[in-house]
């Protein structure tokens, strides 16, 4: 029998999915196996490493019910970016992993900035020195678990850690996701060993760097027998879940650009070089290849946002499918501009274009006249303001987004399309699988590793749109005026979130 399937493990937010693609690129069959976010104090997000390992050896096993383990020519991964999980030389995890969304550690941003001018560490990373990245946590961690910093051999994020666990290699990540640790000298693209040294921390127990590609390790004895996998079976690197998401979503030549609809929500690019905004409000990280760049904007609370306001503001918190069909039908009932109200999605701090830990959620705009439809309409309006606010950034920088691939399980909604083509006034396209992007780049990038692709490039082109949808004129006319409004929200706001933020 051919090994003629490529299997992913994608480790979002919320759930980790494992996937089965054939070499074409269709997804056979996806199984998702869910886990909590754990939020021990204001501004803190853990989770636990152990929890995502065990969801992904159930789902495999789930997906190999009906497929023989014969037929897998390699395992992709892929996983949520930024955090921190310090590890021993054998894996065992000493900490939980401070994920993306976690701002604990923003007294350490000064310690950085003590060594290095923000000026210079944005133009040695690529990216601002913000402390939702790994290198503030791991400074977090050396202060106030000085224990878990003096044994750890490793600093690991989520698919480096199943790659450990599936390979029983440890120590090992990608360029993409050691962009985004902050600690990386992108145009070198090795650690910046001097700014480790300063900052006390050991460049050697910084992970080893591979492409997404690299399938020199497969799959453990001790995998196999948990997971039902061949022992053997190649295990690719794989990648950050925005450099995966970005091949997932056909970028195979600069200027291609796509947004990820999901629970925190971006607005991204393919760049020859890092692209540097003098406001450092977009950041760069490299793709998984080792050469290309992506340069980008996050918005913190994209999906998030829109779960919170369904639950506890407009459906009561019933069954989430019908939730979702719900509040699209009230929001579509709504013209443009939802007749005056206005919602700010930062609810957990914000990054693009801010980059303020303090920011607050922030619904505007109601009277006595208007009702729940009204604010169903300002939620989708609102986050895809937020969206094209990392598009204005990118504009100003000189690379404007002129076509958008939509993907993400936001990309799903029959309404966000329009929104989103005519905020950004350009067209938009739904990713022909679009909860599956993310899950196609760790595909992607294992079957380059294996073969089954000649290069990120060919495998890219193969991605198809399900829908386009073109800016409607007047829908245009009024988004502009509206983010006029937007726009000014958060400069207005901000010295009332600094006085909440301190108590």
């Amino acid at each position: 029998m051919s090994k003629d399937l490529i299997l992913t493990c994608d480790a979002g937010t919320s759930a980790i999915k494992c996937s089965l693609f054939t070499a074409d690129g269709r997804v056979l069959n996806a199984v998702r196996g869910e886990y909590p976010t754990i939020f021990p104090k204001p501004g803190w997000s853990e989770q636990d490493p152990g929890v995502i390992r065990d969801a992904m050896i159930r789902s495999i096993r789930l997906l190999l019910e009906d497929i023989g383990p014969e037929r897998i020519a390699c395992v992709g991964l892929s996983g949520t970016m930024n955090g921190c999980i310090p590890v021993t030389e054998t894996g065992e995890v000493l900490y939980p992993n401070i994920i993306h969304s976690d701002s604990r550690a923003f007294a350490e941003i000064q310690d950085i900035a003590a060594v290095i001018s923000p000026a210079d560490f944005y133009r040695l990373t690529g990216n601002r020195l913000d402390n939702h990245y790994t290198l503030p946590k791991i400074l977090w961690l050396k202060k106030y678990e000085p224990a878990v910093f003096e044994k750890a051999r490793w600093w690991l994020n989520t698919k480096d850690y199943l790659y450990g666990c599936l390979t029983g290699v440890w120590g090992v990540t990608d360029y993409s996701d050691a962009s985004l640790t902050i600690a990386l000298d992108i145009k070198a693209g090795c650690w910046a060993k001097d700014l480790l040294t300063d900052l006390h921390i050991d460049p050697a127990r910084m992970p080893d760097i591979h492409t997404g590609h690299d399938t020199t390790h497969g799959i453990s004895d001790a995998a196999a027998a948990l997971t039902g996998l061949l022992p053997g079976t190649p295990v690719a690197v794989g990648g950050g879940d925005g450099a995966c998401a970005a091949r997932g979503s056909g970028l195979y030549q600069p200027g291609s650009a796509y947004a990820c609809l999901g629970s925190s929500s971006w607005v991204s690019q393919l760049t020859e070089a890092p692209v540097l905004d003098p406001g450092a409000r977009i950041f760069n990280y490299l793709d998984m290849d080792g050469r290309s760049n992506h340069t980008c904007g996050t918005i913190q609370c994209g999906g998030d946002a829109f779960n919170w306001a369904a639950e506890h503001l407009l459906t009561g918190g019933c069954d989430p499918v019908r939730s979702i069909a719900s509040v699209e039908e009230m929001a579509r009932g709504i013209s443009p501009g939802a007749e005056g109200v206005y919602f700010l999605p930062t609810l957990m701090g914000e990054r693009t274009p801010y980059w303020d830990p303090n920011t607050r959620g922030c619904l505007m705009g109601f009277t006595l006249y208007h009702n729940r439809a009204h604010v169903a309409r300002a939620v989708y309006e609102g986050i895809a303001f937020a969206l094209y606010s990392c598009a204005e950034v990118m504009r100003e920088c000189g690379i404007p987004v002129k076509s958008l691939m939509l993907t993400g399980g936001g990309a799903k909604s029959n309404l966000w399309p329009d929104i989103l083509a005519s905020v950004f006034g350009i067209a938009t396209r739904v990713h022909s699988q679009p909860g599956e992007g993310t899950s196609l780049g760790a595909a992607i990038a294992a079957g380059v590793g294996v073969c089954l692709f000649d290069s990120y490039e060919s495998a890219a082109k193969m991605v198809q749109a399900r829908s386009q949808h073109e800016p409607d004129p007047e829908w245009i006319k009024e988004y502009a005026a509206h983010f006029k409004v937007y726009s000014g929200m958060y400069d207005r706001l901000k010295p009332l979130f600094d006085q909440i933020a301190q108590g």
